[in-house]
C-alpha cells in the first residue's frame, strides 16, 4: 500500500477544522434559497469542479453559532464557524468587524476550499470598503462585486452584498455560481445524497488511485436540536475495494475502540457506498468535526489501492 499522492488536502482540512463554519438554509451563489436542495448541495454548487483535488468544508454558521453557545463542551471544535478571520481574531485578539467590515452574525454559510473561503450572508459593502482601505487594500470592479488587493500580498478579496470570497491560494472561488461545479460531479452528488441534510461536513479530496474514490463526514442534529451524530460516506472504486474499506472501518468499531458499537454498511452496485455513523460526545475524537483535526478515519481511508 502506498501513501496519498499529496498531503495538501489533509493540511487544508486540518486548517479548516481548526477554524470551522457552514449553511443548511442559506443562499449561496446562483441559489434563490428555495428548492435548491440541501445546504450542502448548494455549497457544492458554489465550488468549481476544478477544485476536486482539494478538501472542502461546509458549515451552517447560524446553526453552529447557536450550538457552540448552548453546549461549548460538545461543539467547541466548531467555534471558529468556518470563518478564517474569526479564528484568526481568536489568536490575535483583534476585531473581525473593525478589521474586515463584517462579523459572524452577518454570515449564513461558510465554504472552505483549501485555504480559500466563501462566506454567504448579508454584507455592508460600505463598511467592508472602509475597513479594507484602513488596511491598505485598493478596490477595483470584478464580476458581481468589488475586488480588494494589497501591494506585496497574494491574498485577494471579492465582496458583494451577499457573498465574500477570500482567495489565499490557487483556488479561485467565484462570487456567482460557476457553470461547472462539484455538485455536477457524480461522486460528489452521490456522497451528498448519502449524507443528507447536514449542518457541517468535510469532503476529502477526490482520488482515482485509492480504494475510496471520494469520502466525506457530515453531522446531523437530533430531534431535540442539540444532540448530533456524524456519518462517514465513502464511494468505493469497486466491490472488492468496498469490502477492504469496510473491514478497515469495522476494526474501529470493535469493543474498546473509539467507535465501538457503530455499524458499517456497504451498499449495492459496482461502486458501492460505504457508511458508518456514530453519536457525538464531548470527548476527544467524538466531538463534531474532530476528524478534521485527528484525521483518524480519513487517514484510514487515504491510502492508495493495495
Amino acid at each position: 500500500m502506498r501513501l496519498p499522492r499529496t498531503s495538501r488536502p489533509f493540511t487544508a482540512v486540518l486548517l479548516a477544522g481548526a477554524l470551522s463554519a457552514g449553511a443548511t438554509s442559506c443562499s449561496l451563489p446562483g441559489d434563490d434559497g428555495a428548492g435548491g436542495g440541501t445546504g450542502l448541495e448548494r455549497a457544492l454548487g458554489a465550488v468549481p469542479a476544478s477544485a476536486a483535488d482539494q478538501a472542502v468544508t461546509y458549515r451552517d454558521v447560524r446553526t453552529v453559532r447557536r450550538l457552540v453557545a448552548e453546549d461549548p463542551g460538545l461543539y467547541r471544535g466548531l467555534d471558529g464557524f468556518g470563518i478564517l478571520e474569526v479564528a484568526q481574531s481568536g489568536y490575535t485578539g483583534g476585531s473581525v468587524r473593525a478589521d474586515w467590515g463584517f462579523g459572524a452574525k452577518d454570515v449564513r454559510a461558510s465554504v472552505l476550499v483549501g485555504d480559500s473561503s466563501l462566506l454567504t450572508g448579508e454584507f455592508d459593502t460600505d463598511a467592508v470598503a472602509r475597513a479594507m482601505r484602513k488596511q491598505g487594500y485598493k478596490a477595483s470592479d470584478t464580476d458581481g462585486g468589488t475586488r480588494y488587493r494589497k501591494r506585496g500580498e497574494s491574498g485577494v478579496y471579492d465582496v458583494s452584498e451577499s457573498a465574500r470570497v477570500a482567495r489565499r491560494s490557487h483556488v479561485a472561488l467565484p462570487l456567482t455560481a460557476p457553470d461547472d461545479s462539484l455538485r455536477d460531479v457524480k461522486a460528489y452528488a452521490a456522497v451528498a445524497d448519502c449524507l443528507g441534510d447536514v449542518y457541517e461536513a468535510t469532503y476529502y479530496a477526490e482520488r482515482q488511485d485509492a480504494d475510496t474514490v471520494l469520502f466525506a463526514i457530515g453531522g446531523r442534529l437530533g430531534k431535540d436540536g442539540r444532540s448530533s451524530s456524524e456519518t462517514l460516506c465513502a464511494r468505493a472504486a469497486s466491490k472488492k475495494a468496498a469490502a477492504t474499506t469496510a473491514a478497515k472501518l469495522r476494526e474501529k468499531t470493535a469493543p474498546g475502540e473509539r467507535y465501538a458499537g457503530s455499524e458499517v454498511t456497504v451498499g449495492e452496485g459496482d461502486t458501492p457506498m460505504i457508511t458508518m455513523t456514530w453519536k457525538n460526545r464531548p470527548e476527544s475524537g467524538l466531538r463534531p468535526a474532530d476528524n478534521d483535526r485527528t484525521s483518524e478515519l480519513p487517514g484510514l481511508l487515504a491510502w492508495g489501492r493495495a
